[in-house]
């Protein structure tokens, strides 16, 4: 696969118009329900969005309102392997991520994206959920790494569905609080791996708590 550019945050066109074009299909073909969209910020952009991850379509149901920025998002390293699908994947701004290999290039990349002013999003628990009933599962450091880096604030997203996502079926994608970067326990220079992993598990609770919500949906 051509090695992704990680030097620098670019910019491309496509993006928005994707998404003007797509939108509307997205939420008839899976009967598509927001919740929550005044917690949205509407004068801020440097921050997380962590959604618990469903289907390779998260970033794109959670992207669709109109007043989400485009979302900078992580991106496995294998779906970058078809040369046409790494272009498409990376200018819907997503970038790739070598899964358990301390992968420091995505998490780097990742902050530079937060530091110049971005939206960045990312699945807590790194990989896709296969329990059949989409429970969310336990979040790994990378959320909480970042925030730390940065001082970013996260914004906690739920998506939830009644069984496996496909088309056809209703999907909610609920919009938590946003979750201040002082409330996570990151601050000062003396953080230990322990502080890392109970900001992670705070992220994911929240998220859990927005899923468990709508979990008995028709």
């Amino acid at each position: 696969m051509k090695e992704f550019d990680y030097s620098q945050v670019k910019h491309y066109k496509m993006y928005n118009f994707i998404k003007t074009i797509f939108r509307p299909l997205v939420k008839i073909v899976y009967k598509i329900k927001f919740k929550g969209l005044e917690n949205i910020p509407k004068d801020q952009n440097n921050y997380i969005v962590a959604i618990n991850h469903t289907c390779a379509l998260d970033p794109i149901f959670v992207a669709c309102p109109k007043d989400v920025p485009p979302l900078h998002f992580m991106a496995k390293a294998e779906l970058f392997k078809n040369p046409f699908a790494a272009w498409f994947i990376t200018h819907m701004y997503g970038f790739p991520v070598r899964r358990g290999k301390g992968d420091t290039s995505a998490i780097e990349y990742g902050e530079k994206i937060i530091n110049e002013g971005h939206v960045m999003a990312i699945c807590p628990e790194g990989k896709r959920i296969k329990d059949k009933d989409g429970v969310p599962q336990k979040a790994k450091a990378g959320v909480a790494v970042i925030a730390k880096a940065t001082g970013a604030d996260i914004l906690p997203v739920a998506i939830c569905c009644n069984g496996k996502i496909k088309a056809g079926k209703k999907v909610v994608v609920s919009y938590g609080k946003m979750i201040k970067n002082s409330e996570l326990g990151l601050e000062g220079d003396d953080v230990g791996m322990r502080a890392i992993k109970n900001a992670a598990n705070m992220v994911m609770d929240r998220i859990t708590s927005l899923w468990e919500a709508e979990k008995n949906i028709d």
